[in-house]
């Protein structure tokens, strides 16, 4: 997903439209590689103006995470926007204080660098399978959205207790 930046930086054009879809297997963030299973679609473009190359995009794929109460996996979509300026290195970062600033090397810019560097703010912090997802029994790990819990419903409480606390019971026997 490189985009040349030369027509604008010789001023041939004010802007470089982008519209295209592109296939690609995996995607990073939060240290961790996720399944694509849509193209990665951009639309958008890339101007300039007085303060430089204004990156100006929509991003939409989908990629595979895991439930965060069953474990299952689960296609989760991404769509968002992501607005800011190109800069090199060595940028001012007073002049693009109020600006997202992305780094390339001034010639070509790398969209996958940028759509890795803002999909940490664009996703929901927990993925569910099912707004009604009923997750893992805490004792046998069944999935409950699938089978029956297969621990004792009449369990003891001293099979229950935590052999840390255990002493503490003595408190609350009425004898």
């Amino acid at each position: 997903m490189i985009i040349s930046l030369d027509k604008l930086n010789r001023r041939e054009t004010d802007k470089i439209d982008l519209n295209f879809s592109q296939k690609i297997d995996t995607i990073n963030y939060c240290d961790s590689t996720y399944k694509l299973t849509s193209p990665i679609n951009v639309e958008g473009k890339i101007s300039r103006n007085n303060k430089g190359l204004y990156l100006d995009i929509n991003v939409d794929f989908t990629f595979l995470d895991n439930c965060s109460r069953c474990l299952d996996e689960v296609e989760v979509p991404v769509n968002y926007d992501i607005q800011g300026f190109l800069v090199k290195e060595d940028y001012d970062e007073d002049s693009f204080e109020d600006y997202d600033a992305f780094i390339c090397n001034g010639q070509e810019v790398n969209l996958l660098d940028v759509i890795e560097q803002t999909i940490d703010f664009n996703l929901t912090a927990q993925v569910l399978c099912d707004e009604d997802c009923q997750g893992l029994c805490q004792g046998c790990g069944a999935n409950l959205n699938k089978e029956e819990c297969s621990c004792d419903e009449i369990a003891n409480d001293e099979e229950i207790i935590d052999p840390r606390f255990a002493k503490l019971k003595d408190l609350f026997k009425n004898d």
